[in-house]
């Protein structure tokens, strides 16, 4: 009894026994599963199901303990013999594919050995799933009960968690690459209806299929996603009203605490003597530098709270704006990879001026930054975004996100310098990028090389990549279409062009540097770093060279201001309150500047058009 269908059939009646004849009618209710699903595990019908469909079935039957163990092991043995039995042609097939990635050779086989049994893809090799640990609530969310694309997508989410909560890169591996860790992320994400296209369709139903969801499971969920991929977020009149009711209260204490600080402001004004003789002492409570510095991050705060920044807060104290405002403890600054390089210049520069506080720089990306603020860590935290966030987005609008410009970043298009290319106009820039078809090779352009064009992106998510999509393209970029950003992968070789993704503007200049014909987008001032990047070339565009200080005059398209966000106002006496205050000063005007950023609040106080939302 070891062949593929002994065993399956020995797994099949050990588990009809565990559930002792339980009506599959039941089971379905239970589970959240079709029955005919659960019809098809029971009767021992077609492949194997996955231990995730198995499990909850014996979990809905009262089934634990030793016996879940028992019919583990004969579900693990007959995916064994299932590997072991027809695992030779499916190794053969990718052998003869040479990239070792899914193609029409190697679907030929799906039906047979289902792709979700392999998570190594070259040299092909059988390696069991990860052994889930399920929730004690276990529930399948039923896709049909989303009412709109934003509940379709906290579905998607709550799948993930019936399946064990496995990692993205777990996913990924489970997808066969057609998942990249980054394109899940995106695809949780919370506003993710904005983004729906017939190559999301294909992703719900690959991200279905890796949670362990059989063929007429998957086909529900993506059914549902076509139903409502075009069903916006209703405006909910209730909630509107909450949350302007909400805010007037805010702006209530905010007004109260202003006229206190006022207040206050007045009486020690009013206890200044007249210039004292050198060895005269003056009030204490107004010039001890803990009380100055206190007062002055509280109305920091609060000017922040209010939109208005904390630049007047400093303008407003009147001869203190080189005095850092300091912290002791921990501030986290996370979000954007275009600015790490200019955020660790501010870091330094801080924490030469406050011995006692430490910054801690982490970029993970803007949206996965802005992902990270909680109420719980409004105090330690703030998420450096490129560019503004959208006003009627959920982070304004809902959880009451307040954005401080600090800075105007310029971006630049770069290519290898193989290409011969030194500038394009916008129009042809559009054109490489359009998904409707344009040039393939650099030929093209004036001057241009004879090789291939290819596209080095931002993975989604980043606000790189979506500055460069409203602002320059007025567009979405193409599709993927390659992994080594050096061919089409074969199961895209339909796509019109080469282009992949990278996670960081470091891994974009990385691959630009070392790939003819590549063309790409960065932060300018680390692309110009001819030392590490000897091959790259910044590209003037519409013949404007790139450069921040001058965006306005020269109307160079590619520049935004770096936005750093809070959770909410940043409580008095805070990290984070302490350390937007010091942004400001004159101190931090000047280490911006060494950097080669342009600040956003001038020495009045106020902040400049370019950084202010559009």
């Amino acid at each position: 009894m070891d062949s593929y269908l002994d065993r399956k059939a020995d797994f099949t009646r050990d588990l009809v026994v565990r559930l002792d004849g339980t009506d599959p009618a039941a089971l379905a209710r239970r589970t959240g599963l079709l029955e005919v699903t659960v019809r098809a595990v029971l009767a021992g019908d077609g492949e194997l199901m996955s231990w995730e469909v198995v499990s909850a079935c014996l979990a809905a039957a009262g089934v634990e303990g030793g016996d879940v163990a028992a019919v583990r092991d004969r579900w693990a043995a007959a995916e064994q013999a299932l590997w072991e039995e027809r695992g030779d042609d499916l190794r053969a097939a990718f052998e003869r594919n040479r990239n070792g990635k899914p193609a029409k050779l190697v679907e030929s086989h799906r039906p047979r050995i289902p792709w979700r049994r392999l998570t190594s893809r070259h040299p092909v090799t059988f390696e069991p799933w990860t052994m889930p640990t399920f929730g004690t609530a276990r529930g399948l969310p039923d896709p049909a009960t989303a009412g709109d694309i934003r509940e379709f997508y906290r579905l998607l989410a709550q799948l993930r968690e019936w399946a064990g909560s496995p990692r993205q890169s777990e996913i990924e591996k489970r997808s066969w690459g057609t998942l990249p860790d980054a394109t899940i992320s995106a695809m949780l994400q919370k506003d993710r209806w904005r983004t729906t296209s017939d190559r999301e369709r294909v992703r719900v139903g690959y991200f279905a299929m890796a949670c362990g969801l059989p063929e007429a499971e998957v086909a529900r969920w993506v059914e549902a996603y076509e139903r409502l991929r075009h069903v916006a977020p209703p405006d909910d009149l209730a909630r509107a009203r909450a949350e302007a009711a909400e805010l007037r209260r805010r702006l209530t204490a905010a007004e109260a605490e202003a006229q206190d600080l006022r207040a206050r402001l007045a009486a020690a004004e009013s206890r200044r003597d007249p210039p004292p003789p050198p060895d005269t002492r003056c009030d204490r409570r107004w010039w001890d530098p803990r009380e100055r510095r206190s007062l002055s991050a509280a109305v920091a705060a609060l000017l922040f709270a209010g939109g208005v920044g904390a630049g007047r807060a400093m303008g407003a104290g009147g001869g203190t704006a080189d005095r850092s405002i300091c912290f002791s403890g921990t501030l986290h600054l996370v979000g954007s990879t275009a600015f790490e390089q200019t955020a660790d210049a501010i870091r330094r520069g801080y924490e030469a001026l406050c011995e006692d506080a430490n910054i801690e720089v982490e970029s993970i990306g803007s949206n996965e930054g802005v992902r990270a603020l909680t109420p719980a860590n409004a105090a330690s935290t703030i998420a450096m975004h490129d560019g503004h966030i959208k006003p009627d987005s959920d982070e304004i609008r809902m959880r009451g996100f307040r954005g401080f410009p600090v800075a105007l970043v310029a971006f630049a298009v770069v290519v290898h310098k193989d290409t011969n290319v030194t500038g394009l106009s916008v129009r042809d820039l559009r054109s490489i990028y359009t998904r409707d078809g344009g040039p393939a090779g650099w030929k093209r352009f004036r001057g241009g090389a004879d090789v291939p064009i290819r596209m080095v992106s931002r993975t989604e998510g980043s606000g790189t990549r979506t500055i460069f999509e409203e602002q320059v393209l007025r567009e979405p970029e193409p599709e993927l279409s390659s992994r080594d950003c050096r061919r089409k992968d074969e199961i895209r070789a339909a796509a019109r062009v080469i282009r992949c993704e990278r996670s960081s503007q470091g891994q974009v200049l990385d691959t630009v540097n070392r790939l003819p014909g590549a063309i790409g987008y960065a932060e300018l001032h680390v692309a110009a770093n001819t030392r590490r990047y000897p091959n790259v070339r910044i590209l003037a565009l519409d013949g404007r060279k790139a450069d921040a200080a001058s965006a306005a005059a020269n109307r160079y398209p590619f520049v935004a201001p770096e936005v750093f966000y809070t959770h909410g106002p940043p409580p008095n006496n805070s990290p984070a309150s302490a350390f937007l205050t010091f942004l400001a000063s004159d101190s931090a005007r000047k280490i911006l500047q060494q950097a080669g950023a342009t600040p956003c609040v001038s020495r009045d106080a106020l902040i400049s058009a370019p950084c202010q939302a559009t």
